[in-house]
């Protein structure tokens, strides 16, 4: 069996998977991506995430893995284009009613589907943008499967992160709870996620949950750093760094610099998602600084230092 190699044909290699840590701003730029002119809307599969990741982990040969991550991205694509499982619960982020068109989808339902759906995807040349969390603890994996893929990955400033991660509990009870969907490992009686695998003593003996959120995110965001910065020139081309800032503040600007980079138009719904999710908008670093000083007093020397390489990091050049 060593000589088998799993094979797939691509419906589509037009993915632009957008990623971030959790709660690093994918759902604020992905349904303006949504908004541009030949773009779908925006889908999710915490399955090929855990596929990226176990293969990354388990250091094996990638070649089944990648099998699956084409299979999966395969069934959705086609499902979107003839209709099927689609999410049409109003408060979902990834509804089709909150699409530009949504007529679009409810007419797929009675249309096409077949090898007729396979000519149209080619004749449309449609983009699919993907959320994905943490595209890059195995990028090399999501951009050879896919050749037009690429990656928009958004940078957060640390504290609104740990912030966050505070009140979904993501650094305390949250990998243990059912809803949960990423990979976890078990130490001692606790779950955390797979990410932490490397400082798991640490992290549980912490005095408290900001200690183990600086610890937990550090980990995240310098392993991400480290595989961007190993990969080629080709496939570096293929990956773009925005600040959640920027995107946040200064969004038109940053919708221009993305759309040059995905080599794509917006539309006249464009704006208007834009307005919707707040763009423009002016960001309150007085109270970023105060939210800092907060933390910081429940964190030890060790995680002070490390809280300030995230802030470092952050605040550093476009890598």
């Amino acid at each position: 069996m060593s000589n088998f190699i799993p094979d797939i044909k691509l419906l589509s290699s037009r993915i632009t998977f957008v990623g971030s840590v959790g709660r690093g701003g994918k759902s604020f730029l992905l349904p303006i991506l949504s908004s541009f002119k030949n773009f779908e809307m925006f889908f999710c599969s915490p399955v090929a995430e855990n596929i990226s990741y176990i293969d990354k982990f388990k250091k094996r040969d990638s070649k089944y893995s990648k099998f699956l991550f084409k299979l999966i991205f395969n069934e959705i694509i086609y499902n979107l284009n003839v209709g099927r499982n689609l999410n049409q619960r109003k408060s979902d982020y990834t509804s089709i009613l909150k699409f530009k068109t949504p007529k679009i989808y409810k007419d797929r339902m009675n249309g096409i589907e077949g090898d007729r759906i396979i000519k149209r995807v080619a004749k449309e040349k449609n983009n699919y943008p993907v959320m994905f969390h943490n595209p890059l603890i195995n990028p090399e994996m999501i951009l050879s499967s896919f050749p037009n893929s690429k990656i928009i990955f958004i940078d957060r400033h640390p504290v609104e992160i740990i912030e966050l991660w505070l009140k979904k509990k993501y650094s305390s009870s949250f990998f243990r709870n059912p809803r949960n969907l990423t990979l976890a490992t078990r130490y001692k009686d606790k779950n955390f996620p797979y990410w932490c695998f490397k400082k798991l003593d640490k992290i549980y003996k912490a005095k408290n949950n900001y200690i183990r959120a600086v610890y937990s995110l550090s980990e995240l965001v310098f392993q991400q750093k480290k595989n961007l910065s190993k990969l080629s020139n080709n496939y570096k081309k293929r990956v773009l760094l925005i600040k959640f800032d920027q995107l946040a503040e200064n969004t038109d600007n940053e919708i221009k610099k993305i759309t040059k980079f995905l080599r794509c138009q917006t539309s006249k719904y464009t704006k208007k998602t834009i307005l919707k999710e707040k763009g423009n908008r002016k960001l309150n670093f007085l109270a970023r600084e105060k939210k800092k000083q907060e933390i910081i007093k429940y964190l030890d020397n060790k995680t002070i230092n490390l809280f300030k390489n995230l802030e470092k990091n952050y605040f550093e050049k476009k890598h």
